[in-house]
Order: C-alpha cells, then sequence, then structure tokens
C-alpha cells in the first residue's frame, strides 16, 4: 500500500516546527504533503507569513505544498486535504500542526494499514491514546474502541469514502435501540458538537467522521501507550482554548514492531474507561447484573447527566420518560407519559432541575397517569448535592470543538 502524509497548518510557527522535528525522527518519510489554509484575518498574518516560510524551507524530504488563497476554514481544509492525498495513495496520515509524532508513529501508522487493510469494520487508526491506563497485555500493543480520534490519525481509502457531513446522522441513531447504546458509548459529547456546528460556533469536520464510525458500528485502533502528544492545547488555536485534560507522555521505548491482535473486539474495560471522556454509565450497565430497585427516569437534562454515574448505582433504569423527546437514550426507550402504564417499575425518579417544575410533574403524574404517590421520588433534592461531585462530559465545561 501506498501512504501519504499529510500535515495541515495555519498561524503556529513554533508548533508546526515542532511536528515537523518529530516527522523527521522517523523512518520512510520520503514525501509530504502540506496544506496552509489562507489568511483569515490581519491579526494573524505575521505568524501566518512565518508558516510559509518554515514550509517552504523544508530540505530533508519531498514536499507538495498547498497554499490557499483564500481562508476555507479548519473543515473544509482538511477534508479536502484528505480527499486531495487519497488521489494518489491507498491511506492517509493526518497531523495537525499541533500534533507531535514519536520517533515510531509512522511504523506503527503504517504495520496498523497493512494489518487490519481487510478488517473493514476497522475505519481509523490513531497515534493518540487517551488519558486513561488500559492494562497492558503481553500480547498486544493496541486497544480496540467506537471513538475516533482527530489527533495523529489514519484511514485507508476505501473507509474514507463513507465520510459525508450527514446531519441526520444523529437523529437516526437516536431512533435505533443498538446506535443509540453505542452512541451512548463512545459519543454523548457528538450532540452538543453537532450543534455548535449547526449554530456556526465550531467549524468541526470531525464530529461527522465520529457519527459515522458510530451509526456503522466501526472500530478505531489506538496503542497503549501514546505516539502523539498535543501540544496546542497552550491557548494558541483557533479551534480550541486552554487545557491540560488531554496531556499524555509520549512512549518513552521505540519499537521496532508492534504487536497487533487478531482479535478485535472491544474490552468491558475500555468501555469503562472511555465513560468520563465520551461515554454514559447508562450504556455500561446494559451487561450487569440487575439487582437494584427498578425506575423510571424523568428528564434527559443536565440534573440527571451530571448526576448519571450515582443514578446507575441506586437505580436499574428501566426506561426515560419526556414529554417532547422520542427514541432511545443508551439503549433504552423514551417514554410518553401516557405509556408509563405499559411498564412495571418501583420508582418514577423526576430529574427536573427547578423544584417548582419538579413539583407540578410530581403531581401530574399522580392525578392525570395514577401513578401511586410511593412511587414518585424527587431526584431534584436527592442528587442535587452531589454535582459538584460528579463527573463533567466534554460538552459541560470541557469542550474542544474539533478535537474528537
Amino acid at each position: 500500500m501506498k501512504t501519504g502524509i499529510a500535515v495541515f497548518a495555519y498561524n503556529r510557527s513554533q508548533h508546526l516546527q515542532q511536528v515537523l522535528a518529530g516527522l523527521q525522527k522517523n523512518r520512510n518519510v520520503e514525501k509530504l504533503y502540506l496544506f496552509q489554509d489562507g489568511l483569515k484575518c490581519e491579526a494573524h498574518r505575521k505568524e501566518w507569513e512565518k508558516v510559509k516560510e518554515v514550509i517552504k524551507n523544508i530540505a530533508w524530504c519531498e514536499v507538495q505544498c498547498s497554499f490557499a488563497e483564500e481562508n476555507r476554514g479548519l473543515a473544509y481544509s482538511i477534508v479536502e486535504g484528505i480527499n486531495r492525498v487519497l488521489e494518489e495513495n491507498d491511506t492517509v496520515i493526518v497531523l495537525e500542526d499541533d500534533c507531535v509524532p514519536a520517533p515510531d508513529f509512522i511504523d506503527f501508522m503504517e504495520q496498523c494499514f497493512e494489518k487490519y487493510q481487510n478488517s473493514k469494520r476497522i475505519y481509523s487508526v490513531s497515534g493518540y491514546s487517551y488519558p486513561f491506563h488500559i492494562r497492558e497485555s503481553s500480547e498486544s500493543d493496541v486497544y480496540f474502541c467506537g471513538r475516533i480520534s482527530s489527533w495523529g490519525w489514519g484511514t485507508w481509502k476505501d473507509r474514507w469514502e463513507n465520510y459525508e457531513q450527514d446531519y441526520g446522522m444523529l437523529q437516526r441513531m437516536k431512533k435505533d435501540k443498538e446506535k443509540s447504546l453505542c452512541l451512548a458509548l463512545w459519543g454523548r459529547d457528538l450532540e452538543e458538537m453537532l450543534a455548535d456546528r449547526v449554530r456556526g460556533n465550531n467549524d468541526s469536520w470531525a464530529v461527522f467522521w465520529a457519527l459515522k464510525v458510530i451509526e456503522e458500528g466501526g472500530l478505531c485502533v489506538n496503542p497503549c501507550d501514546s505516539l502523539i502528544q498535543n501540544i496546542g492545547l497552550d491557548g494558541s488555536g483557533v479551534h480550541c482554548g486552554k487545557s491540560d485534560f488531554f496531556d499524555v507522555r509520549l512512549c518513552p521505548k521505540k519499537h521496532e514492531g508492534f504487536l497487533l491482535p487478531d482479535n478485535t473486539e472491544i474490552t468491558p474495560e475500555t468501555e469503562e474507561a472511555f465513560a468520563p471522556l465520551y461515554g454514559s454509565y447508562t450504556a455500561l450497565t446494559y451487561r450487569q447484573k440487575k439487582d437494584r430497585c427498578s425506575a423510571l427516569i424523568y428528564g434527559v437534562g443536565s440534573l440527571f447527566l451530571v448526576n448519571e454515574k450515582r443514578i446507575n448505582d441506586d437505580y436499574d433504569i428501566v426506561a426515560f420518560v419526556d414529554r417532547n423527546k422520542k427514541g432511545y437514550y443508551a439503549g433504552k426507550k423514551i417514554l410518553l407519559p401516557d405509556e408509563i402504564k405499559d411498564y412495571e417499575f418501583d420508582k418514577l425518579v423526576i430529574m427536573i432541575r427547578d423544584e417548582g417544575e419538579a413539583g407540578r410533574v410530581a403531581e401530574d403524574m399522580t392525578d392525570r397517569y395514577g401513578i401511586p404517590e410511593e412511587k414518585i421520588e424527587s431526584g431534584t433534592a436527592r442528587y442535587t448535592l452531589w454535582e459538584s461531585h460528579s463527573y463533567k462530559p466534554l460538552g459541560e465545561g470541557r469542550t474542544l470543538s474539533d478535537k474528537v
């Protein structure tokens, strides 16, 4: 297979130099495709000009440059650049100007491309490993998950042909029990990210790639020890802020060959590790023994989400109730109030932040739908105090607009 290495830059010359220095330490880098977006505003001109000079002065390998005459934005630049590289190659490796590779990053990517080229369920290979510990195995240097990473990643031409900016994917998945479970396991933050895309608050291309892989039940390969270090969460970027949450150390050892297993199944350990990042504790309970009090949960808003782990520790969630939403959440049906009569449950837990509104709903459930008062429980009083102790999903305070 022929692999093209694409590097995307805009106006961070020092970051780009570190990425290029990392690539220079890798073997088999004979050619780079460099893409620089056009100038967005005069305030960026000085650094933008420096980036152009850095690209023009690369002398240690062949370089095919593409300098946009106008600012096209992140999503357009990345997608069009990948399409261009795959016109001449079978696979593509994508690096943005803040993703510094380890010396064996390219070897890892090419070995994965070769090993899994016929495993069509695998959509993406990433050199970045998320900031959690997956138990080391003597039989594998990688783990599999359902979430793509856009930090030092790559794919095959035939998989990328499935990419599309389809705004209907999210709603399709929420109407399907199994796909809603996968969405909750790997992409609970994507709904807000897609909404921000519609509002014009981000220019994410990767939200569509992440949703497509989840919708197709696809897999992603990640190294147990990260081969990419992101240096761009320092406030310097146009599309992401300042954070150390995703900091990882580059793998300290050089691999001559990576242990890549034939078995590509996702382990329960990996699903659990993703829950505080992008996942859902409700989705994790699908394989657990149900020996808790059974409950219907009224409301899937912020009060529920920030307390989701504790609620699942307390209850076996049978279904959700909402007057406006339909479909499924994490594989659980979302009911209209008049459907409650068809379900058996011990408690109806009302997860509405406003106590007055929660009280009115409780009265309505009793008076209109005949639910006994002793079966109704206020989640407002029980769980609000726990909000400060609960994890916050990426959509609440840690959103990195295109870093999926």
